[in-house]
């Protein structure tokens, strides 16, 4: 994992970060996790954001690279995204779980997933089955143009 602010960490230190700033002021949060992927080439670069926002003050971010050498339709690539996404909300709830951890009012669980897909362009096609598996796998989940996490952090750490 890294973090702008943190640099290169573990997932340990990583969930111990989170955790810190949730127990600082637990007041409202919201905990959005969202992937994006750029195709370079031979392969696609995966980039999955974690954002912990404290709402109306600040939020902190961490963010996890795959580079993959296989050829994807675009179908595939958005499925492969929120699968990255699913997986690394189902680890980090584990994680936080196995530390016995207690929030305060909001739950981990109520994290939201983003999907860089939506309604329009070439992704509205399979945007309903991708909110689906989304759903299924019990998380809210947001499609463009609100799903910053995706489209917009993950999104910025594909083309580096």
């Amino acid at each position: 994992m890294k973090s702008p602010t943190y640099g290169e960490l573990t997932k340990s230190e990583m969930i111990d970060i989170i955790l810190d700033f949730v127990k600082v002021n637990s007041e409202k949060y919201k905990i959005s996790i969202g992937t994006d992927s750029q195709v370079q080439g031979m392969y696609v670069t995966f980039v999955t954001a974690i954002i912990v926002h404290r709402v109306g003050k600040g939020a902190i971010y961490f963010y996890d690279k795959k580079i993959v050498n296989k050829k994807f339709s675009l179908a595939d690539r958005l499925f492969t995204e929120a699968l990255y996404s699913i997986e690394m909300a189902h680890d980090l709830i584990n994680d936080i779980n196995m530390r016995q951890y207690v929030f305060d009012d909001n739950s981990i669980t109520n994290l939201e997933i983003h999907v860089d897909a939506g309604q329009n362009g070439e992704t509205k096609n399979i945007v309903n089955s991708i909110v689906g598996m989304v759903k299924g796998n019990g998380f809210n989940v947001k499609i463009k143009p609100e799903s910053y996490c995706a489209s917009t952090v993950a999104d910025k750490y594909t083309r580096r």
